[in-house]
């Protein structure tokens, strides 16, 4: 049984997923994972040492990381912006400190009590939530018996997924995403092209980055953060039709919802001229009049 590892001023020159530390606490999440480092052995030959990181950790940090992946990995609290409430002394004194090491008893004793008899409950997996969030919350809500209090704890857990899926929401590989379904809705099936998405990118969200945008980074994007598979054709690239299971969950992922008002919209722009229109299914043309 290990103890907490506190890191207080935790904020780190680099947090991305490049820094040493990083891969440390990363590695530290789950059981099984350590961290190898070469040693000498007497002096002379290098061997290599498996080090246990496993274990919990309270680290107090003034931002957050850059590393997307450490912070699906806590919990935060944030601190700041409240009122010091009137039972907190400005000045710490010794209550402080005996008060502390009781508190410390209490959860060492709990620790000792539980420690073997609690099994994580698969049952209590919430799969509409994101994997890692339901990783960390299903051990803390196998160890909660109270109705209410694991209620309340799976309240946490839904709030911290739709601050993940908003977090998303902002990444250009979202903006990417929306034009996708957006030319999805009006696709014949034969593919999406990347110059189309990086047309409509360009309209949209072009004047938003300093770098020139081009179907090139937008198939790196594509490809490399998306990983969506891509085939060549004669008029150039597209994103290949059997990507679209993939397309689906990947909307789901990050928090983009169908409009299909727009797609009516979409429908009638692509078709301009034509003598038919078929609006979506459960949609009728007589909702475009409709006011907001």
């Amino acid at each position: 049984m290990r103890g907490t590892l506190i890191v207080d001023e935790g904020d780190f020159r680099f947090s991305d997923e490049k820094a040493e530390l990083v891969k440390i606490l990363n590695n530290g999440n789950g059981r099984g994972f350590p961290v190898l480092r070469s040693e000498s052995v007497s002096g002379r030959e290098f061997s290599p040492r498996a080090y246990t990181v496993f274990g919990p950790k309270l680290i107090a940090t003034r931002g957050y990381f850059q590393d997307r992946a450490l912070e699906s990995r806590c919990l935060t609290e944030e601190t700041s912006g409240r009122k010091l409430r009137d039972d907190i002394p400005i000045n710490l004194t010794g209550d402080y400190k005996r008060e502390a090491l009781e508190l410390r008893n209490k959860l060492l004793m709990f620790r000792i009590r539980s420690f073997g008899k609690r099994q994580i409950d698969p049952a209590l997996a919430d799969r509409s939530i994101e994997p890692r969030l339901t990783q960390i919350f299903v051990p803390l809500l196998s160890v909660i018996e109270d109705a209410g209090a694991r209620e309340a704890l799976r309240q946490v857990a839904r709030e911290y997924h739709k601050e993940l899926v908003a977090d998303r929401g902002m990444d250009v590989e979202a903006q990417v995403l929306e034009i996708i379904q957006e030319l999805q809705s009006v696709s014949d099936g034969s593919g999406i092209a990347i110059k189309e998405i990086a047309s409509r990118f360009i309209e949209q969200h072009g004047e938003d980055f300093e770098r020139k945008v081009t179907p090139h980074w937008i198939g790196r994007v594509v490809r490399r953060k998306l990983q969506l598979r891509t085939e060549r054709r004669r008029e150039g690239y597209v994103i290949a039709v059997s990507e679209e299971a993939k397309l689906t969950r990947l909307f789901e992922k990050y928090g983009i919802e169908s409009d299909p008002v727009n797609s009516v919209l979409l429908n009638l722009e692509m078709f301009a001229g034509r003598t038919f229109f078929m609006p979506p299914e459960g949609l009728t043309a007589s909702r475009l009049n409709e006011g907001p």
